[in-house]
């Protein structure tokens, strides 16, 4: 008899990100184009919808880095078609949120940098300054 949990599942949990997965390719998939045709995410109040909307986002996160155009601003996915105004205005309040988002994301690697050499001349100061004591 096989077993329904297969070597390197712990609980059944992989077969139960694999149909969250599976599951969420079945919304994947009814993504059209325009706002009119939207795709909504799945209902968060139900138990194990989490997982299936984390794995929807994967997927079109996937999607847009591989050259499509998939974007969701609160009212469901589709891919905007040029032309129709509000295609256009959601697109570019989309584009506009993600470019805020990278904005923010440089600003603070750049800080970090910062904060990260100045404790490494810290460092080497009070290394300098424990040598020159010493030999003083």
């Amino acid at each position: 008899m096989i077993s329904p949990v297969t070597a390197g599942e712990k609980g059944g949990q992989m077969s139960k990100q694999t149909d969250a997965r599976e599951i969420a390719r079945g919304y994947f998939n009814r993504i059209t184009s325009g706002h009119k045709n939207t795709v909504s995410r799945p209902d968060l109040n139900l138990p194990g919808n989490e997982s299936i909307d984390r794995q929807l986002r994967i997927l079109v996160e996937e999607a847009n880095h591989n050259g499509d155009c998939i974007i969701n601003v609160g009212n469901g996915y589709y891919r905007p078609i040029p032309g129709p105004p509000v295609d256009e205005l959601e697109f570019k309040e989309y584009v506009s949120k993600d470019d805020s988002r990278a904005d923010k994301l440089w600003e603070k690697i750049y800080n970090m940098r910062i904060a990260f050499e100045n404790w490494r001349r810290e460092t080497e100061y009070e290394q300098q300054r424990q040598r020159s004591q010493r030999g003083a």
